[in-house]
């Protein structure tokens, strides 16, 4: 009898529920009987979530919902914005959605939240989605609207600070949509400030504003213990804050390098605090103190990185820490690279609670690089979460394109709003809805790289080169599968739009299939091919592959190829000249080489082959190219005695990382491998202050019989004036050497 009356009890209580919820007819064969409610106040935002509400309601249904601010007893209204006394006040950016009667209220507690919960209910309640950047959000067509009442949604931002600086930064839609913010919105003064606080120009008259380094001054960072240099830190501020009151944030951090002061104020101020950030955080403080009022953004990055060991950072500063050194196989939580992050974070934790993460998910030097790093994200938003931090800026290629884009910008707009969403959740649902059909085989490709790199052992590097890794996870029968499961995806289809997605993404397989063809050469996979008769000739329809990525490339937004790099039709350009100019055949093709010098093996390239592979070198230093530390000295084996008319060495001068013009060169000849002499007047260089790469070509004209050739650089003695860093040496970069 007891078990009887439970069971009639669970009987009745499901059908009170059942009873309580309804189906609520929004539209119906062109008619609704809805409008949009406004108050008579609404703000501008409120005004445009109206609108965007009214815009999708009409592609739903095909019924214009009126916009109103007047209210009639006898109508539904779906309201936006506060057009009532809500029930209890939520916190900044939050949002509510609830049905009262027969009505609809989506509330924010400012007008931008009330538009992100319009966007809300555009996605879950109209079914329209908005995929990915600068593409036009997909909706149904359902001219029979019903949807379920009662509603109570309330949504909460897991951070405080949410910036994706991907693509998504040219589509305002799009970060509307994901409750995303854009650094200029919030900062008045953004990243790396000290030149924008005082300016290099007053240097001529007042160097003591500027750090001293290795006893000179120069204006690569302030001297932070100067009272002059914090008077006119307020002066600009000042002018700031009048340009932009509404400002939520003001960085006050480094320039971007480790040259910080070494006058005695600064140094017993470092000496006491562990470090550079010492003297950063007190004069951090010292401001943040005179502008009580605003709050201030600071960088723990690069030598300031680590916590002070004394001072704590005022209430209104954050801390901005960057983990730009660690690699990028596993989430931050368990990354083996990351272990002395999560100590420094621990550190910064014990002095404020206030802590964005600058994060990176690309690879600056080949922003279309495969970069499996995708599966990383949602560990990291919970790891970030769950350690309390309250924003995150997290960096893709800003407004150019990088490779997997779409599926990393939605991740991680996703995570950054909610970061209890399930990842695996978040990456079907994504691939089912951006590719269709297609999604098995695009997901099988993602799976199979990321596996192939954790087979690999080798390091996912955000400075790193797909070219380097031809012998691990991008093998040429990994790309041989790659490509195969590419065509299966485009097999799959069924219309141009996501044959056209499938295409973008394929970029990375496509980009890194040419890089690594300039460096096989004449080897198989290169750029050159033999005929029957021996000569050299461009591998067929190599020409037709660049121009189709080049254009594939512009049309799907790609701008640069590589941070502050080429972009896709400077990249084109390049491939004409190497197609024109070929490869020169020369008695050097193939020589023995012997080092007398070591090179630096973070960059190995081919080894003693890098040299006389026939190959050139590029204006990327990280392959084709050996770089020297201490100079350079080789001795080349021709396997015979051969008459030489012409010597040619290859360096590279790329001062932006440290890499030199040689000082001289000089060449010595031999016939037998024992006795040598010089074979020309040495070439020298000259060492002068240059912002862009280049190739230089040192020649030497000899008339010479001789078997064994000597080739030596002098490295310039010390970096010069104009680019310095603290345990910095100036680096030479060689690649062919040329006889003929």
């Amino acid at each position: 009898m007891r078990y009887f009356f439970l069971l009639i009890l669970t009987i009745s209580m499901s059908s009170l529920f059942k009873a309580a919820e309804q189906g609520v007819q929004l539209a119906q064969g062109g008619y609704s009987s809805y409008q949009i409610l406004l108050a008579e106040n609404a703000s501008a935002t409120e005004q445009k979530a109206a609108e965007v509400l009214q815009h999708y309601f009409y592609r739903v249904t095909r019924v214009q919902l009126p916009i109103t601010r007047i209210r009639e007893e006898s109508k539904p209204y779906i309201n936006i914005g506060k057009t009532s006394v809500p029930e209890k006040e939520n916190s900044a950016e939050s949002f509510t959605i609830k049905s009262k009667g027969k009505e609809i209220l989506i509330r924010g507690e400012d007008g931008k939240s009330t538009l992100y919960g319009v966007y809300y209910f555009i996605t879950h309640y109209l079914h329209c989605r908005k995929w990915a950047p600068n593409e036009k959000a997909e909706c149904p067509k359902i001219p029979n609207l019903k949807i379920q009442f009662p509603i109570y949604v309330e949504k909460t931002p897991s951070f405080e600070y949410r910036e994706v600086y991907s693509t998504a930064e040219n589509d305002p839609e799009y970060m509307e949509w994901y409750g995303l913010h854009h650094l200029d919105d919030l900062w008045g003064l953004w990243g790396h400030s000290f030149s924008k606080l005082v300016p290099s120009s007053l240097f001529s008259r007042h160097p003591e504003y500027f750090s001293l380094v290795d006893g000179k001054r120069r204006t690569d960072q302030l001297c932070l213990s100067s009272e002059d240099v914090l008077q006119l830190t307020y002066n600009t501020l000042d002018h700031y804050f009048k340009e932009n009151p509404t400002a939520r944030y003001w960085s006050v951090s480094p320039n971007d390098n480790n040259n910080y002061c070494e006058c005695d104020l600064c140094r017993k101020t470092d000496d006491e605090e562990g470090g550079p950030q010492g003297s950063l955080t007190r004069f951090v403080n010292k401001v943040a103190a005179h502008y009580p009022e605003k709050t201030f953004t600071t960088l723990a990055y690069g030598a300031a990185l680590q916590p002070p060991l004394k001072t704590k950072p005022r209430s209104n500063v954050v801390v901005f820490l960057s983990n730009i050194d660690i690699y990028r196989n596993h989430p931050v939580s368990t990354e083996p690279s990351a272990a002395s992050f999560r100590t420094i974070l621990k550190g910064w934790q014990s002095l404020t609670s206030r802590i964005f993460i600058w994060d990176y998910y690309t690879q600056f030097t080949h922003y279309l690089a495969p970069f499996p790093d995708v599966h990383n994200i949602g560990g990291n938003m919970t790891y970030y979460q769950n350690q309390g931090i309250s924003g995150i800026f997290a960096q893709m290629g800003g407004h150019t394109y990088v490779d997997q884009n779409e599926l990393k910008t939605y991740i991680l707009s996703r995570k950054l709003w909610d970061a209890d969403l399930s990842d695996a959740d978040l990456t079907d649902e994504f691939l089912n809805g951006y590719y269709g059909k297609a999604a098995p085989v695009i997901k099988g490709y993602m799976l199979q790289l990321k596996a192939a790199l954790q087979d690999s052992g080798r390091s996912l590097d955000i400075y790193g080169n797909p070219v380097n890794e031809y012998n691990s996870y991008l093998t040429p029968e990994n790309m041989e599968d790659f490509s195969n499961q590419f065509d299966e995806a485009e097999k799959l289809a069924g219309n141009t739009t996501i044959r056209q997605r499938i295409q973008k993404l394929r970029l990375a397989f496509d980009y890194t299939y040419l890089q690594q063809a300039r460096f096989y050469g004449l080897e198989k996979h290169g750029i050159f091919t033999r005929n029957s008769s021996g000569k050299l000739n461009v591998r067929e329809g190599l020409p037709l592959r660049v121009k189709r990525f080049v254009k594939n490339a512009e049309s799907s937004g790609v701008k640069e190829l590589s941070e502050g790099g080429a972009s896709p039709a400077d990249y084109y350009k390049e491939w004409e000249r190497i197609f024109e100019n070929g490869i020169i055949e020369n008695k050097a093709l193939g020589a023995n080489v012997q080092f007398h010098t070591p090179f630096i093996p973070d960059y190995p390239a081919k080894k003693q082959a890098t040299l006389t592979d026939g190959m050139y070198g590029f204006q990327d230093f990280s392959y084709n190219w050996l770089l020297f530390e201490n100079g350079f000295s080789v001795t080349l084996d021709l396997s015979e005695e051969k008459q030489v008319h012409t010597i040619t060495v290859d360096f590279l001068e790329d001062q932006k990382h440290w890499i030199f013009l040689p000082q001289s060169v000089h060449i010595q000849g031999s016939t037998d491998g024992m006795t040598y002499r010089e074979l020309a007047k040495k070439i020298q260089f000259l060492t002068e202050e240059e912002y862009t790469t280049g190739t230089h070509k040192a020649r030497f004209s000899v008339k010479e019989n001789f078997r064994f050739l000597k080739v030596s650089a002098v490295a310039i003695p010390s970096l010069p004036s104009w680019k310095t860093g603290k345990n910095k040496k100036p680096l030479m970069g060689v690649s062919e050497i040329g006889v003929e």
